[in-house]
């Protein structure tokens, strides 16, 4: 991430709606009109400044052609983190701090602010509030499978804890579901140039992993020590819907293990922010071995700064870099091979920060015809039309979020503001 100083998939794991009952409503209207729609969080606070709004969720419509329009913000009843002192455009530091379910019925987000997670009902033009319960500290990813929803709590030790989904909406906590990361970050507010980035089911549902970035090695930047080796866990889920007591572990060489999204043979597909030569990013992909360690399949450097977020379409995935405005393209083998297509594919205005756009999570939609990417750094979300070689064109880029602090650095943790993250399309 993070060159200035240095250094959301959404890989939304969709069921057809023919598959899974209750869907077919909202799944009818979307495919039928060609059209969808798009969530953010503003991941905004306002505990310093209640003139400002708490976190909300923006609803986009999304037209046939790939455009965007507001169709409103939705308060979560939480708090997000705001901007951070080292990354104003990346106050989670995390992949996947909102996430659609399944179903495609209910939109689960976490408020890292006041350390609880958000469930909306989805309708076509409005989100309705369902629950709100507390999850742990700094909650900053959530993933959801069946009637299991994992919440991951960055600051600390760090841990994921569990929760059953009701067909109302509503979360009850799995008794000892709890499980802790060895994450070592602050006990309040993570520094996220090192915290737990994502948690995610795989796509059978049957193991939880979980990544933590670590930060780069000692003393590539001035002053900055490693919390870990760069490192991925990998928790069995057993039959009563708890993780396994302990994980497994895998450490990718204080190469920055951030956002990752699974390929339709379920390889772990993961940005690796600092994986390239002279710092600079790369992406990789791995199996998942019968033990839950990992087998490297291919690293593919990328030449970008700060590759965060990583979400494919089956055929071709995508990364987001943080520091150097762009997006680049990967086309995946039959064998979860990643092979670099265009380290620009992608290009972002440069709006009036210094930091420029900062480009953080990537959302695909159902049909893997388009890709849209949050830009804190300008307070809008970029669209994209995804060719038949994986090229993108660009459709324009929508305002309708925050923008962030000017220079990347806010004054303080916890601050007035928004810090957008985290994506889900429909």
């Amino acid at each position: 991430m993070w060159r200035l100083s240095f250094m959301s998939i959404v890989a939304v794991a969709i069921v057809a709606a023919s598959a899974v009952p209750g869907a077919a409503g909202l799944e009818g209207r979307v495919q039928d009109e060609g059209s969808g729609t798009v969530f953010v969080g503003t991941n905004h606070n306002n505990t310093s400044d209640p003139k400002q709004p708490a976190n909300q969720v923006v609803m986009y419509r999304r037209a046939s052609d790939g455009k965007l329009k507001i169709l409103g913000s939705f308060d979560t009843g939480g708090q997000g983190s705001g901007p951070s002192i080292r990354f104003a455009g990346d106050g989670l530091g995390s992949a996947h701090s909102l996430q659609l379910s399944q179903d495609r019925r209910w939109l689960f987000v976490t408020n890292a602010g006041s350390n609880n997670v958000t469930v909306f009902r989805v309708s076509k033009d409005y989100l309705e509030r369902t629950d709100l319960k507390p999850t742990g500290e700094f909650p900053n990813s959530v993933t959801q499978h069946g009637n299991l929803v994992y919440v991951l709590n960055a600051a600390g030790r760090g841990t994921i804890t569990g929760f059953r989904l009701s067909d109302q909406g509503t979360l009850s906590p799995i008794p000892e579901s709890t499980r802790s990361l060895m994450a070592n970050q602050n006990s309040e507010r993570p520094d996220t140039l090192f915290n737990p980035a994502q948690v995610s089911f795989t796509p059978d549902g049957r193991r939880l992993v979980v990544t933590i970035k670590d930060g780069p090695a000692a003393f590539v930047m001035p002053n900055v020590i490693p919390t870990g080796p760069g490192r991925v866990l990998v928790f069995d889920v057993n039959d009563d819907g708890r993780p396994s007591e302990t994980f497994r572990q895998t450490n990718l060489e204080n190469r920055g293990p951030f956002g990752f999204s699974f390929d339709r043979n379920g390889n772990l597909l993961i940005a690796l922010f600092v994986g390239g030569p002279d710092g600079t990013a790369t992406a990789g992909s791995y199996r998942i071995n019968a033990n839950g360690t990992l087998a490297q399949i291919s690293h593919v450097p990328d030449t970008q700064l700060d590759t965060c977020w990583l979400e494919n379409n089956g055929e071709y995935a995508w990364g987001s870099n943080y520091s150097s405005g762009t997006i680049s393209s990967f086309r995946i083998g039959k064998d979860g091979s990643l092979t670099l297509l265009q380290e620009k594919a992608g290009l972002t205005d440069k709006p009036d920060r210094k930091q420029g756009s900062t480009p953080l999570d990537l959302g695909v939609s159902p049909d893997g015809r388009f890709l849209y990417n949050v830009l804190p750094g300008s307070g809008k979300v970029a669209g994209f039309r995804v060719h038949d070689d994986g090229k993108l064109e660009k459709i324009g880029e929508f305002s309708g979020l925050p923008q962030t602090v000017d220079g990347d650095h806010a004054t303080s943790e916890f601050g007035a503001g928004g810090s957008p993250a985290g994506i889900a399309v429909l």
